[in-house]
């Protein structure tokens, strides 16, 4: 029964002024609250100001400025919930049965007694809290069945029996049933457990199978792994809600950025074994030489030199395919047009792969351009069809197509993710034996290989990703054992406007010039061989461990320096620092550089442009003496 301290709001709708003080006033006795209005309108736009809060109107049939059956049609519009009591002096079967027709509650009688009235006003109040209360249950769950249909997460009520009864579409989504096709089945079976996770422990994972409960490895009905978390709560008895959530976006994303992160450290390892490498291989390559330079052509010592100078260049071979995998070799970069790099090496590659294996090529004319090293890049389109070789070695299908692309989102892969950019996608695709994941997982790290011992070194692909990714670019493969493999290889797209840039010809210098050279190089050893040589040649050569020295040793010479001979990567300053610092006292001070890799930090802020010249490491003395007279026959570059 309603209290006072949980009002009705009753509306008193009748022309009468004493009535309605009167109805009001014993309705105020026993607790209820009351608003009056003489007229329809006046009623109406009560109505209208709290519909909500409204619970009953006891109205009048006959009124001043409308029927008392039309005012409570009105009402009906304004809030079906309203209880209608109808209060009235001329109570006739017409009135009564229309009454009964429009759901009102109850027909009183004037004169009616305050009891009656009360009882009438009680029951009605009673309907009210309880239709109220059944449409704020209906609203409820109206609004869970919204949130239940519309969740990411695929959710499953079952009994006690673990059966379904009922399933949100991200249910059917996930699972690939119908709603109707879920409901009956058991959710166990549904979510097949996948072979156990060898860094698990078996009972554990048994035990959560068991349970339905954490994360869990299942066999999805397309026969896909899937890792999913799953969580139960009982939220009735016998009913059970399970929330399935898909992780395998995630766990691929984590394994592509601990795949990416894994490649990015061996590539640094690589990076500074090679740097250190070729300061060795600078050494001995030029100690061979210079030994065989030295022996007569009858000496029998000629061929043990011979034999350390081919492994010397072998190794170094080996170097360059580690600074490539690393991103810290030295590139020639230009903007081309790739149909003209295919086109070149189409002759090469048909003797390369034999006649059993057919290629086609596919390359529009209308590519974009693109920037990268075109001789690097044909080194990675000849190992990818070298590869693709091996593959079929009965025989098969090689295709090389290029296309334009525009990525308007990101394309995560194996081995990383391809940003959103525009590009020329280069596609080497072979119908050969294919790889299974775990061999895709490793296909680009340093002598991997699936070939058989002294087949290959596993540095080819290695150098591919190496090549591509300091390109700015991407390489993606796709792989199916027992289908082929594909390589994509996203190059982005260059400046259309952008100069193509091709190396001037050197002009042959005065060979009886002499020229004074200033050697710069930590390495004790390779600076040693370089001073030999050039001072051999007729250089003068002054010759300092370091930046500041060299510096002192310029000061205390005096005349004019012709050349800096220098490597990059010095202690205290770099390379590119000390030859600004020269240059405030020469400013036409000609120089080279020289390093056995050079970081990005260095080559791609300033050292390594089209006015500066390089000298990559090992070297041999007829590389140096031929760079020296190259750059010496050039005007000094001014910065």
């Amino acid at each position: 029964m309603p209290s006072p301290r949980e009002p009705l709001g009753i509306l008193i709708v009748d022309d009468d002024d004493q009535m309605r003080k009167t109805i009001g006033d014993i309705l105020a006795l026993k607790g209820y609250a009351s608003l009056a209005a003489p007229s329809g309108r006046l009623a109406l736009e009560v109505a209208r100001s709290v519909p909500r809060a409204l619970a009953i109107a006891l109205v009048d049939l006959r009124l001043p400025d409308m029927d008392g059956m039309e005012l409570v049609s009105e009402l009906r519009a304004i809030s079906d919930a309203t209880e209608i009591v109808v209060l009235t002096g001329n109570a006739t079967i017409d009135s009564a049965v229309r009454a009964l027709r429009e759901q009102s509650y109850d027909y009183l009688i004037k004169p009616v007694q305050p009891a009656r009235l009360l009882e009438s006003i009680e029951r009605a109040g009673e309907r009210w809290q309880r239709r109220r209360a059944e449409a704020a249950m209906r609203e409820s769950e109206e609004r869970l069945r919204r949130i239940f249909e519309h969740v990411s997460d695929a959710l499953f009520i079952t009994d006690d029996t673990g059966s379904i009864i009922d399933a949100n579409p991200a249910a059917a989504a996930f699972t690939g049933c119908t709603l109707d096709g879920l409901r009956g089945r058991s959710l166990r079976d549904l979510l097949q457990a996948a072979p156990p996770d060898a860094s698990q422990p078996p009972d554990a994972a048994a035990a959560r199978a068991m349970r339905l409960t954490g994360e869990l490895r299942i066999r999805g009905t397309d026969g896909t792994l899937r890792i999913v978390d799953t969580r139960s709560a009982e939220f009735a008895p016998g009913l059970v809600v399970h929330t399935v959530r898909d992780l395998t976006p995630q766990r691929r994303l984590e394994e592509e950025l601990h795949h990416s992160q894994k490649m990015d450290a061996i590539g640094r390892l690589a990076g500074g074994v090679a740097h250190d490498f070729n300061n060795i291989l600078t050494a001995i390559g030029c100690v061979s030489e210079l030994v065989l330079a030295s022996l007569d052509a009858s000496d029998a010592r000629r061929a043990e030199i011979e034999e350390i100078r081919r492994a010397a260049r072998r190794a170094a071979a080996l170097t360059r395919q580690l600074l490539a995998f690393s991103r810290k070799q030295v590139l020639q970069p230009r903007v081309f047009d790739l149909v003209h790099v295919v086109e070149d090496i189409e002759r090469m590659l048909h003797r390369l792969i034999g006649e059993d294996v057919h290629l086609t090529t596919e390359i529009p004319s209308h590519l974009w351009p693109v920037r990268a090293d075109p001789g690097q890049l044909e080194q990675v389109i000849m190992n990818l069809a070298i590869n693709a070789r091996d593959a079929m070695p009965n025989g098969g299908e090689l295709a090389i197509v290029a296309a334009n692309v525009s990525l308007t989102a990101p394309q995560p892969h194996e081995h990383g993710v391809v940003v959103p950019g525009e590009y020329v996608v280069l596609r080497v695709r072979d119908t050969g034996s294919g790889m299974n994941a775990a061999t895709r997982a490793q296909i680009f790290e340093p002598f991997f290989t699936t070939k058989p011992p002294g087949k290959g070194t596993g540095l080819g692909l290695s150098t591919a990703y190496g090549v591509v990714k300091q390109s700015g670019g991407h390489i993606v493969v796709e792989s199916e054992v027992g289908v082929g493999t594909t390589f994509l290889i996203y190059l982005p797209r260059a400046d259309s406007s952008a100069v193509i840039v091709d190396t001037p010809d050197t002009p042959a210098p005065d060979p009886n010039r002499t020229a004074t050279i200033l050697l710069v190089e930590d390495d004790q050893a390779i600076r040693t061989l370089a001073r030999r040589i050039l001072a051999g040649d007729g250089y003068v050569v002054l010759e300092a461990p370091d930046g500041e020295q060299a510096v002192r040793t310029a000061e205390a010479h005096g005349a004019m320096i012709d050349m800096l001979l220098t490597d990059v990567v010095l202690q205290g300053m770099n390379g590119r620092e000390l030859a600004d610092r020269l240059r405030v006292a020469q400013p036409h001070l000609t120089v080279l550089f020289m390093s056995g890799y050079t970081d990005d930090e260095i080559v791609h802020r300033g050292v390594l442009d089209l006015r500066h010249s390089f000298l990559p490491k090992p070297f041999t003395p007829a590389e140096l003496r031929r760079k020296i007279r190259e750059v010496l026959g050039r005007p000094a570059a001014v910065t």
